[in-house]
């Protein structure tokens, strides 16, 4: 049988099979820097927190809603006028004439200058202010949430690349393994030869193998390097840095008291969500209640250069009057004023009904939520305690194939199996080997996805 390698993953030595260390946020705690780095460093993750700051600006615009609003005016103009006015008749008792009497005509030309502060402040909103700054607090926590629900995925990223580096590092010291003991067998088959005891068949057999051996190096140095580009394009850290992290590739023990306790954020934020559902009816319903405001005025008026002329009186005929100036200053008004809407066709009711209908839904994605979190975590915990078992029949499998490989190389020394059972063996105890670091993988694997279906991950690798 061909000398055969199916996949490019790590190993450790045989020594650790039987020496598996329990740890949890220990080992998580390797990934600490690079994953905040990743958190930092993705630009999706920038832009959503971007986004997030509309919201506060949104809060802090209606906040300001309720202090006083302060414009100031100046306008100046020229008026021209004309007036017809029909003022009861007068009968002057000494002099027996009688004075608008029938309609008199004016004529009015003047410049005006105005200027003037006036200060408004809400008093009584209905509550739509102090209601719709709650609900933009609320929806301002559940993007938030929603944002850092996305670290628990980037962190998996991170920790599943680091892994597979480490698994990588580790097929270098299996290949390195399987080439030392090839080369101690090439070398006896080629003196096997010299003296007759072996055939050059043998010897091929075993370089075909050897140089398969130098196929998968160059397929596991590429694949490392696709690592650390992916790395580098996640974390934003330069290949050095990466290099930095080392660790032992081993099965992941976790608390499961903790690691089940539920921390999803995208429950928190619908949470939220429902509560700003909330504010923003009981904001609607206060449309129905009148608004209270204060004001204040002081102003400036000035009436100059004005012209006036009364038509047709009696016995003076046109009477005209000029003014150089009329002023006005200061001027002050102070007051409270209120504005109620009584009807307004159906965009209040309309408005309530929506707000009505978003609450049922938020509601039904919550419910809907938890139950499917609720089977995910009894999902992932079965996953989780599964590979447990997996990794210990692989451990079995493997002390097995180190045993035959041991029994086929004495074998093949004396001379009692050629060398196609020899390699056979060789090729079995690689698979088996693989078989256990690939079941580690999963199991790893299988407790980030725990630690993630309870939303725990980012939260334990960065404690």
């Amino acid at each position: 049988m061909d000398f055969r390698f199916k996949k490019t993953f790590s190993s450790l030595t045989l020594t650790l099979l039987t020496a598996m260390s329990a740890f949890a946020q220990d080992g998580l705690n390797n990934f600490k820097v690079p994953v905040q780095q990743a958190v930092t460093h993705n630009k999706s993750l920038i832009n959503a927190n971007l986004e997030n700051q509309k919201v506060a600006l949104d809060r802090e615009n209606v906040k300001g809603k309720l202090l006083p609003t302060v414009s100031a005016n100046a306008m100046y103009g020229y008026l021209n006028s004309t007036l017809d006015i029909d003022l009861p008749a007068k009968t002057l008792p000494l002099l027996g004439t009688t004075i608008f009497d029938g309609t008199q005509k004016m004529n009015m030309s003047t410049q005006i200058g105005l200027a003037g502060v006036t200060a408004t402040q809400v008093i009584f909103s209905g509550l739509q202010i102090t209601n719709g700054q709650k609900a933009l607090e609320q929806k301002f926590k559940a993007q938030q949430l929603m944002t850092e629900a996305g670290y628990d995925q980037l962190a998996q990223e991170v920790m599943t690349s680091f892994d597979q580096l480490m698994l990588l590092k580790e097929v270098d010291l299996l290949i390195l393994d399987s080439e030392k003991r090839l080369n101690k067998e090439h070398e006896k088959v080629l003196k096997g030869i010299e003296n007759g005891f072996a055939i050059p068949y043998d010897r091929d057999k075993i370089k075909l193998a050897m140089l398969e051996l130098e196929s998968k190096k160059a397929e596991v140095q590429s694949n490392r390097e696709l690592l650390f580009f992916k790395l580098e394009e996640l974390t934003g850290m330069s290949m050095e840095e990466l290099k930095e992290v080392n660790y032992k590739l081993d099965e992941l023990n976790l608390e499961m008291d903790s690691a089940n306790q539920m921390n999803r954020k995208e429950l928190q934020a619908l949470e939220a969500s429902q509560k700003a559902y909330e504010f923003v009816l009981k904001k609607e319903k206060g449309a129905k209640l009148p608004q209270v405001f204060a004001f204040g005025n002081v102003s400036y008026l000035n009436a100059f250069g004005t012209d006036l002329t009364v038509k047709d009186l009696p016995r003076v005929g046109d009477l005209k009057l000029e003014s150089n100036h009329l002023r006005m200053a200061p001027n002050f008004a102070l007051g409270v004023g209120m504005k109620w809407t009584i009807f307004e066709g159906k965009a209040h009711k309309t408005a309530i009904d929506k707000a009505k209908l978003d609450i049922q839904i938020n509601e039904n994605k919550l419910a809907d939520t938890k139950e499917k979190l609720s089977l995910l975590q009894r999902k992932t915990e079965v996953d989780y305690n599964l590979a447990h078992k997996k990794i210990q029949v692989s451990n079995q499998q493997v002390e097995i194939a180190k045993n035959n490989l041991h029994l086929a190389s004495r074998q093949f020394e004396e001379g009692l199996s050629d060398v196609t059972e020899r390699l056979e063996a060789e090729n079995e105890f690689y698979k088996q080997s693989l078989g256990y670091y690939n079941q580690v993988l999963n199991q790893r694997m299988a407790a980030s996805e725990l630690l993630k279906a309870n939303g725990n991950l980012y939260q334990t690798i960065t404690k």
